[in-house]
């Protein structure tokens, strides 16, 4: 789509112009709408945030950039900030601008430090936007026109729960088997996974119980690098400060991004050891113009911060377990609803038909503001920091609007 200049994704063409945000709430054409995006995990302590709104305007007055070969105080500062809550075992960052970056950079460490080139993926997954992210979990007719991607990508399928224990146990025995068997050929480099769900590209699925222990179980056994792409899943968006720690597991590299900086800068980074990383930095080309300016650096150093010191994780897990409960409960018997899943305030209800741009229609006229996630699927992320009034008042405008869709379909099975 083409709208006044610009290039837009394909699933845009119902957008609006976003005019202000502040706090839970967004603004377009003077209409104000609760938010239940985040900017797709982005804004999770809310937008516009004073203090980290502050923070950026204190490092404006002293520096804005700093070139790839220096370092401002501010992004020493930060990394060793950012470092006191990865494993001790992660003792160096690389700096990037966003997360499809670091997931490069992740790659190419990987790549370079184990002499291997396959990297394994899953299928649907979504890591960014450049060949080597794309290759990690499009379908291969998604990127037909502008392949071929980067060579040596596996993808492999995502081992989504089913709420059926012994499915679960099958197909986590399934994964592990191929892993084994795929990773004993020693030339996988790495695999990419994101922490027990998809956050991006909608489809919000939940793995199988011990998924993310089974990856990094396998690949410490074959010598093979673990990336988790913790770039939605990451600053107390699924109830942790991050994802990993669901699962009591130390990965080779880890990627952030998005919250990093709730959304006042653009900044991502790789994070992982300088055993790993050190042997190879010639290599890998880790650099990035505009990878952690000051400004970024103030905001995301701000941010972390807010999230330590309020503990955002917990109010994640809190509001994340009462919208779901309630979505279960109120949505049980509407028949176009298929399931609703989801860990922390990263929600998905699925549909049996493509109603979803319908629903994000309805919603938007009643007042709240949806991300589209394809054509049968509602992705719900609000700020983490939402009231409980605004989070109730959005509930209450997204089931009115799915069942008003549901409604012709309710009554056909009536009549049948």
């Amino acid at each position: 789509m083409i709208k006044n200049h610009i290039v837009y994704p394909t699933f845009s063409d119902w957008r609006f112009n976003f005019t202000k945000a502040e706090g839970e709430y967004v603004w377009s054409n003077g209409n104000k709408y609760i938010d239940f995006t985040s900017g797709w995990n982005v804004a999770n302590l809310g937008w516009n945030h004073p203090e980290i709104n502050e923070s950026v305007i204190k490092q404006i007055e002293k520096n804005v950039y700093a070139p790839i070969w220096t370092a401002d105080p501010i992004q020493e500062s930060y990394a060793a900030q950012l470092l006191q809550y990865m494993p001790r075992e992660m003792d160096v960052v690389c700096r990037a601008t966003n997360g499809t970056e670091a997931i490069e950079m992740a790659i190419k460490i990987a790549r370079a430090a184990s002499r291997r080139k396959k990297v394994i993926g899953f299928e649907g997954t979504y890591h960014g936007q450049l060949f080597a992210a794309l290759a990690l979990g499009f379908e291969p007719a998604d990127t037909e026109a502008i392949g071929p991607l980067v060579p040596n990508f596996v993808q492999l399928q995502y081992p989504s729960a089913t709420g059926n224990a012994e499915k679960d146990r099958i197909r986590l025995k399934t994964l592990i088997n191929t892993l084994e068997e795929l990773l004993a050929q020693k030339d996988v480099a790495a695999v990419v996974c994101e922490p027990e769900l998809i956050t991006g590209w909608g489809s919000c699925q939940v793995a199988v119980k011990g998924f993310t222990k089974a990856v990094r179980t396998v690949t410490q056994q074959f010598g093979t690098y673990m990336i988790v792409d913790e770039v939605g899943t990451g600053f107390s968006r699924t109830g942790k400060l991050f994802g990993y720690s669901h699962s009591d597991i130390v990965p080779d590299i880890i990627t952030l991004a998005k919250g990093m900086s709730n959304g006042n800068a653009a900044i991502g980074t790789t994070v992982t050891s300088s055993n790993l990383v050190e042997g190879v930095i010639s290599q890998t080309h880790l650099t990035s113009t505009f990878g952690w300016t000051p400004v970024a650096c103030a905001a995301a150093s701000k941010t972390l911060e807010i999230h330590m010191r309020d503990k955002t994780w917990a109010m994640a897990e809190q509001k994340g377990n009462y919208l779901r409960t309630t979505l279960v409960r109120e949505l049980k018997n509407v028949s176009i609803v298929k399931e609703i899943r989801g860990i922390g305030l990263e929600i998905g209800v699925e549909l049996f038909n493509n109603n979803a741009i319908d629903i994000l229609r309805k919603s938007f006229a009643g007042g709240l503001h949806l991300a589209p996630s394809g054509t049968a699927l509602l992705q719900i992320m609000p700020p983490l920091t939402i009231s409980s009034e605004s989070l109730d008042r959005g509930i209450e405008i997204l089931i009115q609007s799915i069942k008003k869709t549901a409604s012709p379909y309710e009554k056909i099975r009536k009549l049948l």
